[in-house]
């Protein structure tokens, strides 16, 4: 069988293996410097590892250059130590949005800091458009690429060109990673992109995909492509919206008051599957994120009378504009990918609830 990328983290289940121990120790000084640079006596006391294995694994790191030595720690008391922080020029992860009508590639850090990005419109040219925008993102350096994320409204397209290896990354998971990334507690929120067609996350403690929303029951008729009718994406989506009323994109959508009665007419459905989400979900908020959450506070005033209505007595749920904007996508596929290729965020995860339990028992 093939060995897939991060095979020699995945079966790190022995914590008394001392080789598996340090193996992990390191993804866990990576994933803290992640949150800033700080000094090694500072992580020995964050992670609680002992500062001989800190200072020995530091070491290694920097031979390696993943991470780096910088100025001295002065706000702790005591003898000053180096700050310690992730090279962000260690390697690169490249981010590919495919959408209905145009194509995106973007290069980032190890710290998901996007370092250039291109967009293309889908046609004949696509293909070669993107091997010069992949070669030009790639020229001039030495440094590792870790990998490729994709998010992609088209399964058949043709990826074997990306650099691999090559992850698949839905599109509401992205957009809510570039969200946590900027802010914290969003514990129990419901992330909703809304672009060319739907897709969603929520957030408890983890991140969960939930494809189904696009085709939740959000009126009585109305054919969608999945076969059923009445479905969300056949009532709002931004595809929908675009043969609705001949705009030529969807941010021509938001950008061109002309369409802002064809918005107000898709709050209603969105509202309806909204407030079926939030109920199925345990939800205490909800995110708008993509293209089309770039609405006039008036529209979002507008969604969130119709979603209180919709919801019991006392049930209360806010609807938020995204933070990130239309960086969002290429911003939260990065972070992504450096979770899987890089930092192992979900392997850390996984870990940590195994040796909960085995404490336990």
């Amino acid at each position: 069988m093939e060995k897939q990328a991060g095979d020699g983290y995945n079966h790190l289940m022995d914590f008394s293996r001392p080789d598996n121990a340090r193996a992990i120790n390191r993804l866990k000084v990576l994933s803290e410097l992640r949150k800033g640079e700080c000094s090694r006596a500072e992580l020995s006391r964050r992670l609680g590892i002992n500062k001989v294995s800190i200072g020995d694994m530091i070491q290694d790191l920097i031979a390696e250059g993943l991470v780096t030595e910088g100025m001295k720690d002065t706000s702790a008391p005591g003898r000053p130590g180096t700050l310690i922080a992730i090279n962000k020029a260690a390697g690169r992860v490249f981010a590919f949005d495919i959408r209905t009508r145009s194509v995106s590639v973007s290069v980032s850090d190890t710290l998901g800091n996007i370092l250039r990005f291109e967009r293309f419109p889908r046609n004949k040219e696509t293909g070669e458009n993107l091997q010069h925008a992949i070669a030009r993102m790639s020229a001039g350096t030495n440094v590792r690429i870790y990998g490729s994320a994709v998010v992609s409204v088209d399964e058949d397209f043709d990826v074997s060109q990306f650099p691999s290896p090559v992850i698949h990354i839905p599109r509401a998971v992205a957009e809510a990673s570039a969200e946590l990334a900027r802010t914290e507690n969003m514990d129990d929120f419901l992330f909703v992109s809304w672009s060319d067609t739907f897709d969603a996350a929520v957030f408890h403690s983890e991140l969960i995909h939930l494809p189904t929303l696009a085709h939740m029951k959000a009126q009585k008729d109305g054919d969608c492509w999945c076969g059923g009718k009445g479905c969300l994406d056949a009532a709002a989506s931004g595809r929908t919206l675009m043969e609705r009323s001949g705009a030529p994109s969807v941010r021509d959508l938001v950008r061109n008051p002309g369409y802002a009665s064809v918005i107000k007419e898709a709050m209603r459905p969105l509202a309806v599957a909204l407030s079926q989400a939030v109920q199925a979900n345990a939800s205490s908020s909800i995110m708008l994120t993509g293209e089309l959450s770039a609405l006039p506070d008036s529209a979002y005033a507008y969604l969130q009378s119709l979603l209180s209505s919709l919801l019991p007595p006392g049930r209360d749920v806010t609807v938020f504009r995204s933070l990130a904007g239309e960086k969002g996508t290429r911003e939260g596929a990065a972070i992504a990918a450096l979770d899987i290729f890089f930092y192992r965020t979900q392997l850390l995860r996984r870990l940590a609830m195994i040796q909960k339990i085995e404490d336990v028992l």
